[in-house]
């Protein structure tokens, strides 16, 4: 928030639109990070080796629930807002690493989520997004 208010940049200076984009930021921080983490972690790290399952259940659950919600709020837009904003900044990397770094796009049922995935690929390829992923350079 506050790089968005010093470069005036991805946050509306409109009220309104302003607090629905912090809304959904925080969307984000209560939800879909902390959900999408511990999904990563038990499915990719701890997850198989538990006989359990009722934990790692648990969080296939809810981000199945936050993608419905992202997804449904996507349905004839481009973006999180009506222009890319803060929150698409927060909210398509953990979307991608969920899907590619946790490799639990099947386990959620990610191609159910038409709209998050049309919105993904064109996040991944803005220029901006691509030169993120090459820094620090692999080698």
């Amino acid at each position: 928030l506050y790089l968005t208010e010093k470069t005036g940049k991805f946050l509306s200076p409109d009220p309104a639109q302003r607090y629905e984009t912090i809304q959904w930021l925080m969307f984000q921080m209560a939800g879909i990070g902390p959900m999408f983490g511990q999904l990563g972690f038990f499915h990719r790290f701890a997850g198989r080796e538990f006989e359990d399952k009722r934990p790692r259940d648990r969080y296939v659950a809810e981000s199945r629930r936050l993608m419905g919600v992202l997804d449904a709020r996507l349905e004839g837009r481009d973006w999180v807002m009506n222009e890319y904003s803060i929150a698409d900044i927060a909210i398509f990397p953990w979307v991608r690493n969920l899907i590619g770094f946790y490799e639990a796009g099947e386990l959620i049922g990610f191609q159910d989520f038409r709209n998050v995935r049309r919105v993904l690929d064109v996040f991944v390829a803005r220029p901006a997004v691509i030169k993120g992923l090459t820094i620090p350079a692999r080698g």
